[in-house]
């Protein structure tokens, strides 16, 4: 995306910063996670709950939060359901169907930032 916006912008050069993650850290009781395991009826509502500007935000305080990714096509999918034209059920069955599942993390505040470690220092 930095890439894309740069060529369109003609100036800056993106950077790419790389991180590493002690993902034992989701279970040691450090952290307060909510995982997702895949498209559900509790994620999706999790994600447009998260995306509506009537919901005072945050929304929640998990400091990780972890799930299908919910890029574009996504969206797509989440504004054809909320818009009534797909049930729940057809919701999770389209993004199952078209996309596979590549799962994201949010780290949403101070306390999982400080877990993670800037990639190649020690």
């Amino acid at each position: 995306m930095a890439e894309q916006r740069t060529s369109i912008l003609l100036e800056g050069k993106p950077t790419l910063n790389e991180y590493d993650f002690d993902e034992s850290r989701l279970k040691d009781g450090s952290l307060k996670v909510l995982s997702f395991g895949g498209y559900s009826a509790e994620w999706a509502e999790f994600v447009l709950k998260n995306r509506d500007i009537s919901v005072p935000q945050p929304c929640h305080n998990y400091d990780v939060v972890v799930g299908p990714i919910a890029d574009d096509g996504v969206t797509f999918q989440l504004r054809r359901y909320k818009a009534g034209f797909l049930s729940i059920t057809q919701l999770i069955k389209e993004l199952q169907y078209a996309r596979g599942i590549t799962f994201q993390y949010f780290f949403g505040t101070e306390l999982a930032i400080s877990k993670l470690k800037k990639h190649g220092t020690d």
